[in-house]
Protein backbone atom coordinates (compact mmCIF):
# COMPACT_ATOMS: atom_id res chain seq x y z
CA UNK A 1 0.00 0.00 0.00
CA UNK A 2 1.29 3.25 -0.97
CA UNK A 3 2.29 5.85 1.70
CA UNK A 4 -0.58 8.29 1.14
CA UNK A 5 -3.02 5.35 0.73
CA UNK A 6 -1.86 4.51 4.41
CA UNK A 7 -1.74 7.61 5.97
CA UNK A 8 -5.96 8.20 4.33
CA UNK A 9 -6.51 4.42 6.29
CA UNK A 10 -4.54 6.01 9.58
CA UNK A 11 -6.51 9.07 9.82
CA UNK A 12 -9.90 6.52 9.26
CA UNK A 13 -8.92 4.80 12.64
CA UNK A 14 -7.00 7.32 15.30
CA UNK A 15 -9.49 10.64 16.26
CA UNK A 16 -8.44 13.99 16.36
CA UNK A 17 -7.02 13.95 20.02
CA UNK A 18 -4.80 11.19 19.43
CA UNK A 19 -3.21 12.55 15.97
CA UNK A 20 -3.07 16.32 18.26
CA UNK A 21 -0.68 14.49 21.00
CA UNK A 22 1.27 12.41 18.58
CA UNK A 23 2.31 16.03 16.89
CA UNK A 24 2.87 17.70 20.17
CA UNK A 25 5.42 14.91 21.36
CA UNK A 26 7.11 15.34 17.85
CA UNK A 27 7.63 18.88 18.03
CA UNK A 28 9.22 18.47 21.59
CA UNK A 29 11.45 15.86 20.37
CA UNK A 30 12.75 17.59 17.10
CA UNK A 31 13.43 20.86 18.99
CA UNK A 32 16.11 23.28 17.51
CA UNK A 33 16.75 20.39 14.75
CA UNK A 34 17.66 16.55 14.62
CA UNK A 35 17.74 14.16 12.14
CA UNK A 36 14.68 12.15 11.62
CA UNK A 37 15.98 8.73 11.94
CA UNK A 38 17.16 9.94 15.09
CA UNK A 39 13.75 11.06 15.94
CA UNK A 40 12.38 8.28 15.60
CA UNK A 41 14.45 5.87 16.76
CA UNK A 42 14.08 7.99 20.09
CA UNK A 43 10.34 8.23 20.04
CA UNK A 44 9.83 4.61 19.57
CA UNK A 45 13.09 2.50 20.65
CA UNK A 46 13.46 1.41 17.27
CA UNK A 47 15.23 1.92 13.67
CA UNK A 48 13.69 2.80 10.25
CA UNK A 49 16.49 2.89 8.07
CA UNK A 50 14.33 3.70 5.39
CA UNK A 51 13.76 7.00 6.74
CA UNK A 52 15.58 10.37 5.29
CA UNK A 53 18.63 11.58 7.29
CA UNK A 54 18.38 14.69 6.78
CA UNK A 55 17.57 17.26 10.27
CA UNK A 56 14.45 18.81 10.60
CA UNK A 57 13.18 21.22 13.48
CA UNK A 58 10.02 21.54 15.28
CA UNK A 59 8.83 24.58 13.18
CA UNK A 60 9.69 22.52 9.87
CA UNK A 61 7.21 19.65 11.26
CA UNK A 62 4.33 22.57 12.33
CA UNK A 63 4.29 24.36 9.13
CA UNK A 64 4.29 20.51 6.97
CA UNK A 65 1.21 20.25 8.82
CA UNK A 66 0.30 23.32 8.63
CA UNK A 67 0.73 23.53 4.89
CA UNK A 68 -1.29 20.05 4.55
CA UNK A 69 1.57 17.25 4.46
CA UNK A 70 2.47 18.38 0.79
CA UNK A 71 6.35 17.43 1.35
CA UNK A 72 6.98 13.80 1.11
CA UNK A 73 9.89 14.68 3.44
CA UNK A 74 7.73 14.11 6.43
CA UNK A 75 5.45 11.85 4.84
CA UNK A 76 6.62 8.27 5.64
CA UNK A 77 8.44 9.69 9.38
CA UNK A 78 4.70 10.79 10.13
CA UNK A 79 2.98 7.57 8.69
CA UNK A 80 5.53 5.10 10.29
CA UNK A 81 5.17 7.20 14.01
CA UNK A 82 1.23 7.15 13.64
CA UNK A 83 1.26 3.08 13.17
CA UNK A 84 2.93 3.41 16.97
CA UNK A 85 1.25 5.86 18.04
CA UNK A 86 0.14 4.10 21.18
CA UNK A 87 3.69 3.03 22.03
CA UNK A 88 5.16 6.63 21.12
CA UNK A 89 2.48 7.90 23.71
CA UNK A 90 3.05 5.53 26.41
CA UNK A 91 6.68 6.31 26.20
CA UNK A 92 6.14 9.71 26.25
CA UNK A 93 4.27 9.54 29.73
CA UNK A 94 6.39 7.10 31.14
CA UNK A 95 9.90 9.53 30.85
CA UNK A 96 7.55 12.31 31.88
CA UNK A 97 6.62 10.88 35.36
CA UNK A 98 10.31 9.16 35.62
CA UNK A 99 11.51 12.74 35.37
CA UNK A 100 13.03 14.21 39.08
CA UNK A 101 11.20 17.41 40.03
CA UNK A 102 13.44 20.30 41.80
CA UNK A 103 11.55 21.65 44.61
CA UNK A 104 14.50 23.88 45.95
CA UNK A 105 13.59 27.89 46.11
CA UNK A 106 16.53 29.91 45.99
CA UNK A 107 15.61 32.82 48.03
CA UNK A 108 16.85 36.36 46.61
CA UNK A 109 18.86 38.00 49.17
CA UNK A 110 17.36 41.29 50.57
CA UNK A 111 18.93 44.48 51.16
CA UNK A 112 19.52 43.71 54.77
CA UNK A 113 21.39 40.73 54.05
CA UNK A 114 23.71 42.48 51.65
CA UNK A 115 24.43 44.81 54.54
CA UNK A 116 27.31 43.53 56.98
CA UNK A 117 25.87 44.29 60.51
CA UNK A 118 27.57 43.08 63.90
CA UNK A 119 25.84 41.11 66.01
CA UNK A 120 26.41 40.44 69.60
CA UNK A 121 25.85 36.34 70.01
CA UNK A 122 23.43 35.63 72.90
CA UNK A 123 24.72 33.77 76.17
CA UNK A 124 23.68 30.07 76.06
CA UNK A 125 22.18 28.87 79.79
CA UNK A 126 22.42 25.37 79.53
CA UNK A 127 18.89 23.96 81.86
CA UNK A 128 20.00 20.84 84.28
CA UNK A 129 19.24 17.46 82.45
CA UNK A 130 16.92 15.52 84.56
CA UNK A 131 17.90 12.15 86.23
CA UNK A 132 16.72 9.10 83.79
CA UNK A 133 14.32 6.46 85.21
CA UNK A 134 15.65 3.07 84.91
CA UNK A 135 13.02 0.73 82.95
CA UNK A 136 10.26 -0.61 84.42
CA UNK A 137 10.57 -4.22 84.88
CA UNK A 138 8.16 -6.50 82.27
CA UNK A 139 5.47 -8.31 84.58
CA UNK A 140 4.56 -11.81 83.37
CA UNK A 141 1.27 -13.11 82.55
CA UNK A 142 -1.06 -14.59 85.21
CA UNK A 143 -4.12 -16.33 84.23
CA UNK A 144 -6.95 -15.06 86.02
CA UNK A 145 -7.88 -19.01 86.40
CA UNK A 146 -5.71 -21.14 87.97
CA UNK A 147 -5.05 -23.88 85.54
CA UNK A 148 -5.98 -27.37 86.43
CA UNK A 149 -2.62 -29.90 86.05
CA UNK A 150 -2.21 -32.49 83.99
CA UNK A 151 -3.46 -35.11 86.24
CA UNK A 152 -6.69 -33.18 87.05
CA UNK A 153 -7.62 -33.06 83.11
CA UNK A 154 -6.94 -36.58 82.76
CA UNK A 155 -9.63 -37.31 85.28
CA UNK A 156 -12.03 -35.08 83.61
CA UNK A 157 -11.53 -36.84 80.55
CA UNK A 158 -12.32 -39.98 82.20
CA UNK A 159 -15.58 -39.25 83.53
CA UNK A 160 -16.48 -38.08 79.97
CA UNK A 161 -18.17 -40.45 77.79
CA UNK A 162 -20.07 -40.70 74.38
CA UNK A 163 -23.16 -39.53 73.36
CA UNK A 164 -25.61 -42.41 72.82
CA UNK A 165 -27.05 -42.05 69.40
CA UNK A 166 -30.62 -41.59 69.15
CA UNK A 167 -33.03 -44.21 68.63
CA UNK A 168 -35.13 -43.88 65.31
CA UNK A 169 -38.64 -43.99 66.32
CA UNK A 170 -40.70 -45.74 63.63
CA UNK A 171 -43.94 -44.38 64.69
CA UNK A 172 -43.26 -41.13 63.40
CA UNK A 173 -42.13 -42.78 59.67
CA UNK A 174 -45.37 -44.89 59.53
CA UNK A 175 -47.33 -41.18 60.80
CA UNK A 176 -45.53 -39.45 57.93
CA UNK A 177 -46.35 -42.05 55.59
CA UNK A 178 -50.11 -42.10 56.30
CA UNK A 179 -50.26 -38.33 55.84
CA UNK A 180 -48.73 -38.00 52.56
CA UNK A 181 -51.46 -40.83 51.46
CA UNK A 182 -54.24 -38.98 52.90
CA UNK A 183 -53.12 -36.09 51.28
CA UNK A 184 -52.20 -37.35 47.36
CA UNK A 185 -55.76 -39.69 47.64
CA UNK A 186 -57.60 -36.37 48.35
CA UNK A 187 -55.89 -34.56 45.76
CA UNK A 188 -56.69 -37.42 43.55
CA UNK A 189 -60.30 -38.28 44.25
CA UNK A 190 -61.44 -33.91 45.05
CA UNK A 191 -62.23 -33.72 41.06
CA UNK A 192 -64.69 -36.54 41.36
CA UNK A 193 -66.10 -35.96 44.84
CA UNK A 194 -66.84 -32.19 43.81
CA UNK A 195 -68.41 -33.87 40.29
CA UNK A 196 -70.50 -36.06 42.47
CA UNK A 197 -71.94 -33.00 44.92
CA UNK A 198 -72.12 -30.54 41.81
CA UNK A 199 -75.72 -30.47 40.39
CA UNK A 200 -75.75 -31.78 36.81
CA UNK A 201 -76.70 -29.54 34.14
CA UNK A 202 -77.96 -30.73 30.65
CA UNK A 203 -75.84 -30.59 27.92
CA UNK A 204 -77.15 -28.14 25.34
CA UNK A 205 -77.35 -29.34 21.86
CA UNK A 206 -75.73 -26.93 19.39
CA UNK A 207 -77.03 -27.84 15.76
CA UNK A 208 -74.80 -27.18 13.03
CA UNK A 209 -76.00 -25.03 10.28
CA UNK A 210 -75.55 -27.00 7.08
CA UNK A 211 -72.83 -25.39 4.77
CA UNK A 212 -74.03 -24.36 1.16
CA UNK A 213 -72.77 -26.21 -1.51
CA UNK A 214 -70.08 -24.14 -3.06
CA UNK A 215 -71.61 -23.13 -6.43
CA UNK A 216 -70.33 -25.03 -9.67
CA UNK A 217 -68.06 -23.41 -11.76
CA UNK A 218 -69.19 -23.29 -14.75
CA UNK A 219 -67.14 -23.73 -17.52
CA UNK A 220 -67.27 -22.05 -20.35
CA UNK A 221 -67.23 -23.81 -24.09
CA UNK A 222 -64.00 -24.08 -25.78
CA UNK A 223 -63.82 -21.98 -28.72
CA UNK A 224 -63.33 -23.45 -32.23
CA UNK A 225 -62.56 -22.06 -35.38
CA UNK A 226 -62.08 -22.62 -38.72
CA UNK A 227 -60.36 -21.41 -41.71
CA UNK A 228 -61.04 -20.63 -45.19
CA UNK A 229 -59.23 -23.00 -47.02
CA UNK A 230 -59.60 -22.22 -50.67
CA UNK A 231 -60.15 -18.44 -52.66
CA UNK A 232 -63.22 -16.60 -53.09
CA UNK A 233 -65.91 -19.13 -50.61
CA UNK A 234 -69.39 -18.63 -51.15
CA UNK A 235 -70.91 -18.86 -47.28
CA UNK A 236 -74.58 -19.49 -48.31
CA UNK A 237 -77.75 -18.25 -45.78
CA UNK A 238 -78.80 -21.76 -45.24
CA UNK A 239 -77.08 -25.88 -45.60
CA UNK A 240 -76.85 -26.54 -49.36
CA UNK A 241 -78.65 -23.35 -50.45
CA UNK A 242 -78.20 -20.59 -53.05
CA UNK A 243 -78.75 -17.37 -51.38
CA UNK A 244 -75.25 -16.20 -51.09
CA UNK A 245 -74.73 -13.94 -47.63
CA UNK A 246 -70.72 -13.26 -47.73
CA UNK A 247 -67.51 -14.38 -50.34
CA UNK A 248 -64.66 -15.38 -47.94
CA UNK A 249 -60.97 -15.33 -49.02
CA UNK A 250 -58.78 -17.98 -48.05
CA UNK A 251 -57.13 -17.47 -45.15
CA UNK A 252 -60.48 -16.25 -43.06
CA UNK A 253 -61.12 -17.44 -39.54
CA UNK A 254 -64.91 -18.12 -38.18
CA UNK A 255 -66.55 -19.47 -35.00
CA UNK A 256 -68.01 -22.96 -35.40
CA UNK A 257 -71.64 -22.58 -34.11
CA UNK A 258 -72.73 -25.85 -34.94
CA UNK A 259 -72.39 -29.12 -38.10
CA UNK A 260 -75.16 -30.09 -40.78
CA UNK A 261 -75.42 -31.97 -43.72
CA UNK A 262 -72.01 -31.12 -44.76
CA UNK A 263 -71.98 -27.54 -43.39
CA UNK A 264 -70.87 -26.00 -40.84
CA UNK A 265 -72.51 -23.29 -38.95
CA UNK A 266 -70.35 -19.50 -38.24
CA UNK A 267 -70.50 -16.50 -36.87
CA UNK A 268 -70.46 -14.17 -39.78
CA UNK A 269 -70.37 -10.62 -37.08
CA UNK A 270 -74.11 -11.98 -35.21
CA UNK A 271 -75.44 -13.17 -38.82
CA UNK A 272 -75.44 -16.77 -39.52
CA UNK A 273 -73.84 -18.48 -42.23
CA UNK A 274 -72.92 -21.62 -43.73
CA UNK A 275 -69.85 -23.35 -45.59
CA UNK A 276 -69.37 -26.12 -47.07
CA UNK A 277 -66.92 -28.54 -45.43
CA UNK A 278 -64.70 -29.22 -48.19
CA UNK A 279 -64.10 -25.63 -48.20
CA UNK A 280 -62.96 -25.46 -44.69
CA UNK A 281 -59.92 -26.68 -42.42
CA UNK A 282 -59.39 -26.94 -38.81
CA UNK A 283 -55.61 -27.62 -38.81
CA UNK A 284 -53.75 -24.00 -38.97
CA UNK A 285 -50.22 -24.31 -37.71
CA UNK A 286 -48.32 -21.82 -36.54
CA UNK A 287 -44.95 -20.36 -37.73
CA UNK A 288 -41.71 -18.44 -36.72
CA UNK A 289 -42.01 -15.59 -38.80
CA UNK A 290 -41.96 -12.23 -36.73
CA UNK A 291 -44.23 -9.42 -37.00
CA UNK A 292 -41.23 -6.76 -38.07
CA UNK A 293 -40.04 -9.29 -40.51
CA UNK A 294 -43.15 -9.59 -42.25
CA UNK A 295 -43.86 -5.61 -42.57
CA UNK A 296 -39.94 -5.42 -43.55
CA UNK A 297 -41.41 -7.01 -46.65
CA UNK A 298 -44.26 -5.64 -47.02
CA UNK A 299 -42.53 -1.96 -47.35
CA UNK A 300 -39.38 -3.81 -49.68
CA UNK A 301 -41.52 -5.43 -51.96
CA UNK A 302 -45.03 -3.52 -52.68
CA UNK A 303 -45.84 0.19 -53.99
CA UNK A 304 -46.66 1.93 -50.71
CA UNK A 305 -46.67 5.67 -52.05
CA UNK A 306 -50.69 5.78 -52.29
CA UNK A 307 -50.39 5.45 -48.08
CA UNK A 308 -48.54 8.43 -47.24
CA UNK A 309 -48.04 6.45 -43.45
CA UNK A 310 -46.17 3.71 -41.64
CA UNK A 311 -48.92 0.88 -42.04
CA UNK A 312 -49.01 -0.48 -39.17
CA UNK A 313 -50.91 3.28 -38.14
CA UNK A 314 -54.02 2.21 -40.28
CA UNK A 315 -55.11 -0.45 -38.44
CA UNK A 316 -55.84 2.21 -35.10
CA UNK A 317 -58.12 4.56 -37.64
CA UNK A 318 -61.35 4.46 -38.56
CA UNK A 319 -63.12 5.04 -41.75
CA UNK A 320 -63.11 9.11 -41.05
CA UNK A 321 -59.42 9.17 -39.71
CA UNK A 322 -58.87 7.20 -43.11
CA UNK A 323 -60.57 9.90 -45.00
CA UNK A 324 -58.71 12.76 -43.12
CA UNK A 325 -55.05 11.33 -43.60
CA UNK A 326 -55.00 10.07 -47.42
CA UNK A 327 -58.11 11.94 -48.59
CA UNK A 328 -61.14 10.82 -49.78
CA UNK A 329 -61.61 7.08 -51.95
CA UNK A 330 -62.79 7.23 -55.26
CA UNK A 331 -65.32 4.65 -54.76
CA UNK A 332 -66.73 3.18 -51.71
CA UNK A 333 -69.00 -0.32 -51.71
CA UNK A 334 -70.58 -2.52 -49.01
CA UNK A 335 -71.62 -6.16 -48.08
CA UNK A 336 -73.18 -8.08 -45.50
CA UNK A 337 -69.92 -7.84 -43.20
CA UNK A 338 -67.61 -5.02 -44.44
CA UNK A 339 -67.02 -1.27 -46.24
CA UNK A 340 -64.63 -1.12 -48.95
CA UNK A 341 -62.76 2.16 -50.00
CA UNK A 342 -61.21 2.33 -53.35
CA UNK A 343 -57.61 4.49 -53.57
CA UNK A 344 -55.44 4.40 -56.51
CA UNK A 345 -53.11 1.59 -55.93
CA UNK A 346 -55.32 -0.67 -53.71
CA UNK A 347 -58.15 -0.46 -51.13
CA UNK A 348 -59.46 -0.57 -47.49
CA UNK A 349 -61.20 -3.46 -45.87
CA UNK A 350 -63.12 -1.76 -43.06
CA UNK A 351 -64.82 -3.68 -40.86
CA UNK A 352 -66.68 -2.02 -37.69
CA UNK A 353 -66.04 1.09 -39.06
CA UNK A 354 -62.36 0.28 -38.14
CA UNK A 355 -59.42 -0.77 -40.92
CA UNK A 356 -59.35 -4.51 -41.08
CA UNK A 357 -57.35 -4.99 -44.24
CA UNK A 358 -55.66 -3.39 -46.70
CA UNK A 359 -54.99 -4.43 -50.02
CA UNK A 360 -52.47 -3.54 -52.70
CA UNK A 361 -53.85 -4.28 -56.39
CA UNK A 362 -52.43 -4.92 -59.86
CA UNK A 363 -49.32 -5.69 -58.09
CA UNK A 364 -47.49 -8.17 -60.78
CA UNK A 365 -45.68 -9.91 -57.50
CA UNK A 366 -45.07 -13.27 -57.71
CA UNK A 367 -45.14 -16.28 -55.01
CA UNK A 368 -41.57 -16.39 -55.33
CA UNK A 369 -40.72 -13.24 -54.03
CA UNK A 370 -42.36 -14.16 -50.75
CA UNK A 371 -39.69 -17.21 -50.12
CA UNK A 372 -37.49 -15.32 -47.62
CA UNK A 373 -40.35 -15.32 -45.36
CA UNK A 374 -40.12 -18.88 -44.84
CA UNK A 375 -42.52 -21.55 -44.91
CA UNK A 376 -46.48 -20.45 -45.57
CA UNK A 377 -49.16 -21.12 -43.19
CA UNK A 378 -51.34 -22.93 -46.30
CA UNK A 379 -50.42 -22.82 -49.90
CA UNK A 380 -52.99 -23.51 -52.86
CA UNK A 381 -52.49 -23.80 -56.67
CA UNK A 382 -53.66 -19.94 -56.81
CA UNK A 383 -52.85 -18.67 -53.61
CA UNK A 384 -50.26 -18.85 -50.32
CA UNK A 385 -50.64 -17.45 -46.77
CA UNK A 386 -47.97 -16.13 -44.29
CA UNK A 387 -49.26 -15.31 -40.67
CA UNK A 388 -46.55 -13.81 -37.90
CA UNK A 389 -47.98 -12.83 -34.25
CA UNK A 390 -50.09 -9.86 -35.46
CA UNK A 391 -50.48 -10.07 -39.45
CA UNK A 392 -51.80 -12.67 -41.80
CA UNK A 393 -50.25 -11.72 -45.77
CA UNK A 394 -51.55 -13.19 -48.20
CA UNK A 395 -51.35 -13.10 -51.85
CA UNK A 396 -54.14 -14.30 -54.52
CA UNK A 397 -53.07 -15.36 -58.08
CA UNK A 398 -55.35 -14.21 -61.34
CA UNK A 399 -55.80 -16.01 -64.41
CA UNK A 400 -54.41 -12.80 -66.41
CA UNK A 401 -51.65 -12.85 -64.70
CA UNK A 402 -52.56 -9.86 -61.95
CA UNK A 403 -51.90 -10.75 -58.40
CA UNK A 404 -53.19 -9.39 -55.39
CA UNK A 405 -51.91 -9.23 -51.98
CA UNK A 406 -53.78 -8.40 -48.86
CA UNK A 407 -52.64 -7.49 -45.44
CA UNK A 408 -54.69 -8.51 -42.80
CA UNK A 409 -54.51 -7.49 -38.49
CA UNK A 410 -55.72 -10.79 -37.45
Amino acid sequence: MHVSERLLQLYADTNAATRTNLQEVINRNLGDGKSLTVSFEELTGTTEPSLPTEEKSAADFAAWIKDGKKDATFLPYYVSLLEMYEDVLNKEATVLKSAPIDKTTVKEPTIADKVSVPVTEPTVVEAPKAKEKPPAPKQRYLPEAPVPSRAERAKYQRTIEPARPKRKSGKWIGALFLLALLIGGGYIGYPYVMDLLEPKQEAKVVEKTPKPDPEPVVQEPETNYVWLASKNVNLVSEPNGTTVTYIGDIGDRYEILKEQDEHVEVNLDGTTAWVPLDSVTTDWPTRDLTDSALLDWVNTNLNNDWLGETIPDFFAMNEAALTETIGAPYGRETDALNAYAFYNGGFFVIQQDKVHAIDWTNTQTTREVFSPLGEPVLETDDAVVYESETYSLRLFEGTNGQTRVRLTEK
